[in-house]
């Protein structure tokens, strides 16, 4: 048996809502009823290939849109633990929505890398849907595209890809067309993080649909395959869940509710 390097990994809590419809929330919620909102993270994996970004977050000029609060610049709070983003090398994105892929200008050095199936789908026909288009903001596909342009964008082409020894990226859909999952091998072993393919726990533990999707039946499956490959929910970081942040420790008092230790267990309710 080969042995895989252990992978640190970090979740940072950017943005917060406190609060949105159900409607907005789940398939066929009710839309006067108001349930606890969304927490949004960039995420930091550390390991003997380096460092890798995991998505970078909506612009700070968005603060207050839909009621989502920003709390602090990612990459400003990556150079007070140790990480110039101005010196990253690797940036994977997991799909194209605006919360995930801002600020892409506060990485000059990176080579970022997407699902093929995911650029194909907002640059193309998908995208003369109006209810596709909700999620995704043209400045962030130029952006993309003028990466590409620059060839500092690449592309993952397989269901199963390979990004170094114990990162694997998962392709999912559902969500979006070409909504992918990480795998990482850690510490206490393999975490995922499902980004948006699980919105939210209630989505795996009931299989209720989030409100947004490309692919109903892909989402669905995606919830299983995000949590089967997680081997638990402990070990599977939902994208947007404030769970998150209840369950998993700031890795010092300085870093409270913003930056969260994914290499220990959570201390679940």
């Amino acid at each position: 048996m080969i042995d895989l390097p252990t992978h640190e990994v970090y979740a940072i809590r950017y943005a917060t809502q406190p609060q949105r419809p159900e409607g907005s929330t789940f398939l066929g919620g009710d839309p006067k009823k108001m349930v606890r909102g969304l927490d949004f993270f960039t995420y930091v994996i550390k390991g003997p290939e380096g460092t890798f970004i995991v998505d970078t977050g909506f612009n700070a000029d968005l603060s207050g849109d839909g009621g989502r609060n920003f709390l602090c610049e990612p990459s400003e709070v990556m150079n007070k633990f140790g990480i110039d983003p101005k010196t990253v090398k690797k940036v994977l994105l997991t799909h194209a929505h605006f919360d995930h892929v801002g600020n892409l200008d506060h990485y000059p050095q990176a080579e970022f890398a997407i699902h093929v199936e995911e650029m194909n789908s907002i640059t193309g026909p998908d995208i003369t849907y109006t209810p596709f288009r909700v999620a995704y903001h043209k400045r962030d596909t130029k952006k993309l595209v003028d990466l590409l342009y620059e060839e500092r964008l690449s592309f993952f082409t397989e269901t199963v890809n390979k990004v170094a020894p114990g990162i694997e990226f998962h392709l999912v859909g559902g969500h979006s067309r070409g909504q992918m999952i990480l795998r990482i091998h850690t510490k206490r072993g393999w975490i995922v993080l499902a980004s948006d393919a699980v919105h939210l726990y209630e989505e795996v533990e009931t299989e209720r649909p989030f409100s947004i999707f490309h692919d109903l039946q892909k989402m669905i499956a995606g919830y299983r395959t995000s949590l089967q490959l997680a081997g638990g929910i402990n070990r599977l970081i939902s994208g947007h869940d404030p769970k998150v942040t209840d369950w998993y420790p700031a890795i010092s008092n300085e870093f409270e509710g913003q930056v969260l230790d994914l290499n220990i267990h959570p201390q679940m309710n």
